[in-house]
């Protein structure tokens, strides 16, 4: 009998082929879920429960008349709030959207999820324009960790990776502009890759090129799967790589030839938790006795010596690029906007060419600094978080300064470079709560890095909060043979 609330999407999409489930009965049994689960997470901000059933049953109509569903036939998905669905709407998780008209068409990420089978079924919450480590908003709330509801999920794709962890759907949509995947997933015990820049394409440009679309999933090979499905030129974004010659899914059976692995562990700005340090350790000891070269790497962040002032101007610059995408409505409406968020914009308009310059230089060096290291190493291996979850109602950014603990000082840097990275999860801390080790491969080498992930994550087992898994037999008790 197979648990429908943490199978996993390649599981979930092979019984709908072989017709030993029905996209209906997999599609009552997410609506249910969603309905008894979700009371404590708070992660799904929007659902058409009736048209996810209509659209189940054309799905089953067509598998009954012989034709390919695609690769994730039927599969419910669930996709983050600030890209586009038809009939629902894009609020941004932000007040000042709550009232915008339902989207007439689909996004470049979801259409290609549409077009593979997938049933697109709702939104998840996150933070205002995704400007937060963890998820809160004045239309929806704060959403919460399936591990400790006290604790957040993350931010900026934490309803998504909230959702996926506790068994609500296998696959979410998320987004990274700074560790915004990566960030959640580490601290909710899920897979999350930020692909390389370009990978996936996107229905607007973003002129500092460190944001990416991504998916949110519990294994790699569904992560995997999302990005065969995803990735690939569009004419609308003539930044988009092609697609590879080769699937990702298909690369993850090939075996990895001996790498050159290097161990980052501060990076120069970071205290990392011990819990986080053991499971680096754990995780190089493992590769190593697969023959891998995995050697200590005591290399430094350029600018390292005036933390946390890189950080601050990255922040400050990312705030101007959202004060731009919200130019119009936040200069008629400024009221509209959460406080927090007015302050964060009115502050942005503060950059002066030298602070952009700055920001620049600062960017050029970052990318002469990952090109030094991999002309030594294969692949990175260093800490995702310096920390277990913070609280739910988000964290203290002065205190994370002070201890150097700030939440993306291990993956801003490849959103900056454009690498890709991948989080998976490597047991639990004293606190109950998921650690995680992050993977870096070279430019363009995703499938690099999923087929490193997949070794760790066979090491390592997958985690399933507990009280979630257990509601998820008390509540369903039903399965496909």
């Amino acid at each position: 009998m197979t648990d429908l609330s943490f199978a996993s999407a390649t599981e979930l999409t092979a019984l709908v082929r072989r017709r030993a489930l029905s996209p209906e009965e997999l599609m009552r049994h997410t609506l249910d879920r969603i309905e008894t689960a979700d009371r404590t997470l708070n992660s799904v901000v929007a659902l058409d429960p009736e048209r996810a059933l209509a659209e189940a049953a054309a799905v089953t109509a067509r598998i009954a008349r012989g034709e390919d569903p695609g690769p994730l036939a039927g599969l419910p998905v669930l996709v983050k709030d600030n890209e586009d669905v038809t009939g629902f709407r894009t609020t941004h998780g932000s007040s000042a959207y709550r009232d915008k008209p339902p989207a007439t068409s689909d996004g470049i990420h979801v259409a290609r999820l549409r077009a593979a089978g997938a049933l697109v079924i709702g939104k998840t919450n996150l933070p205002p324009l995704g400007a937060a480590v963890h998820t809160a908003n004045d239309v929806f709330g704060i959403t919460r960790n399936p591990w400790n509801p006290e604790r957040t999920p993350g931010g900026s794709s934490g309803g998504a990776a909230a959702a996926v962890a506790a068994g609500l759907v296998a696959l979410g949509t998320g987004g990274d502009g700074g560790g915004s995947t990566r960030i959640p997933a580490a601290l909710c015990g899920i897979v999350g890759l930020k692909p390389s820049r370009g990978r996936i394409p996107q229905d607007k440009r973003c002129w500092t090129q460190h944001g990416c679309l991504s998916g949110m999933a519990r294994t790699v090979r569904d992560t995997a799967l999302h990005l065969d499905v995803a990735a690939g030129h569009h004419p609308a974004d003539p930044d988009a790589l092609s697609a590879p010659v080769i699937s990702y899914v298909e690369s993850l059976g090939r075996p990895l030839s001996p790498l050159r692995i290097g161990v980052l562990r501060t990076l120069g700005v970071a205290a990392p938790r011990p819990e986080m340090l053991s499971a680096v350790e754990r995780t190089a000891e493992l590769l190593r006795a697969q023959g891998h070269d995995v050697r200590d790497e005591e290399a430094v962040l350029p600018g390292a010596a005036d933390f946390p002032a890189p950080f601050l101007l990255r922040q400050k610059i990312l705030a101007y690029r959202r004060l731009i995408s919200v130019l119009d409505d936040f200069t008629a409406r400024p009221g509209d906007f959460e406080p927090w968020f007015a302050g964060l914009l009115d502050d942005a308009g503060t950059v002066t060419p030298a602070d952009m310059a700055a920001y620049w230089r600062h960017r050029s060096r970052l990318d002469h600094w990952t090109a030094e290291l991999f002309g030594r190493y294969d692949l990175l291996l260093l800490p995702t978080v310096p920390t277990t979850a913070w609280p739910a109602t988000g964290p203290d950014i002065e205190t994370m300064a002070r201890e150097r603990t700030v939440p993306i000082s291990y993956t801003s840097v490849f959103n900056d470079t454009g690498h890709p990275a991948v989080t998976v999860p490597a047991g639990l801390a004293l606190d109950g709560l998921p650690c995680a080790v992050q993977l870096v491969a070279p430019p363009r080498r995703d499938e690099l890095a999923l087929t490193a992930a997949l070794f760790v994550e066979s090491a390592y087992g997958p985690l399933h909060p507990p009280e979630f898994t257990a509601a998820s037999a008390r509540s369903s008790g039903a399965g496909a043979a």
